[in-house]
């Protein structure tokens, strides 16, 4: 599904913003407009809102941070999910995949319960506060 984006001046370059019904958080290094999945990797909580400085998005309910150009968290291996963006005559598109069939609340917390390791997510959050 491609989404546009709108002029690439226009997309912020000191926050991120939500787009494609809040999906995805774009934001802007320079000319470069990249695009998330707007989850962050500590608690799965929207990134929407997050400030971006000197290169970093900080997520704007518990911080953890993350280079902006690269999505990767800071001190670690781990990246935020890309969605590619193309930029045609200086107007910005993302191609975002379709949105996934509606979920019971029962089925959301089932299958975050299924995947969380809290040693996995102390462990990186130690990393983090680490490389700062």
């Amino acid at each position: 599904m491609r989404i546009p984006l709108g002029p690439v001046a226009a997309v912020p370059d000191d926050a991120c913003v939500a787009v494609g019904d809040g999906r995805a958080i774009a934001l802007r290094i320079g000319d470069t407009v990249c695009v998330y999945r707007n989850r962050c990797l500590h608690q799965d909580s929207p990134l929407a809102g997050g400030i971006v400085r000197n290169g970093v998005l900080s997520c704007p309910l518990h911080f953890w941070r993350y280079h902006a150009d690269s999505g990767r968290l800071v001190g670690t291996r781990r990246d935020l999910e890309p969605y590619p963006v193309e930029v045609v005559d200086g107007e910005a598109y993302v191609e975002l995949p379709d949105p996934p069939p509606p979920r019971s609340l029962r089925e959301q917390l089932l299958e975050r319960a299924q995947g969380y390791d809290r040693d996995v997510a102390y462990a990186a959050e130690h990393a983090a506060r680490a490389a700062e």
